[in-house]
């Protein structure tokens, strides 16, 4: 029992002191992903595949319209063989539409991804190196509707050191 006791109190003094070296810094890193150029120019070639997308979705439906149109004008003059026909064929196109509009979409999410996971790794690497030089034993991302429930006047917005490291204003 003493030497549980005793073990004890060695321990509390070292627990007190790693406690007072304990640096906590904190970062939105939304903020500063956004602020970064990598970012508005991922952007803007996102806003330009999905325009080409958007564009060529329209172009599609526009032929189907059409052609809708025109079934409709001819079909009480139609034979039933090529009213089926027809019918089928304008089937078939309104699927490829939706495989189009389908296949857009995930080609949009993956090029999405391909673009802004080097930003993500450029601004984690921002981060820790923030971290080692300036001696962080935690930096905690406020990102992400989190909302750290106190931030004492210790703590550190690392945000300005990041950006600094990363030259933006």
């Amino acid at each position: 029992m003493k030497k549980i006791v005793l073990a004890v109190l060695i321990m509390v003094p070292a627990l007190l002191m790693a406690q007072e070296n304990l640096k906590i810094g904190y970062i939105n890193s939304q903020d500063l992903i956004t602020s970064m150029p990598e970012y508005e120019a991922a952007l803007k070639q996102l806003e330009d595949i999905n325009l080409t997308y958007q564009q060529e979705g329209k172009k599609l439906n526009d032929e189907l319209q059409q052609r809708c149109a025109e079934y409709l004008q001819k079909r009480d003059s139609l034979d039933i063989t090529i009213k089926e026909y027809k019918e089928a064929e304008l089937q078939r196109l309104g699927q490829s539409i939706e495989e189009f509009q389908q296949n857009a979409q995930t080609n949009l999410q993956k090029k999405q991804q391909e673009l802004i996971a080097p930003i993500i790794d450029k601004a984690n690497k921002a981060v820790k190196q923030v971290g080692d030089e300036n001696g962080f034993t935690y930096i905690i991302d406020s990102a992400g509707g989190q909302v750290l429930p106190y931030v004492g006047s210790a703590a550190v917005n690392v945000l300005p050191l990041v950006k600094k490291v990363l030259n933006l204003k």
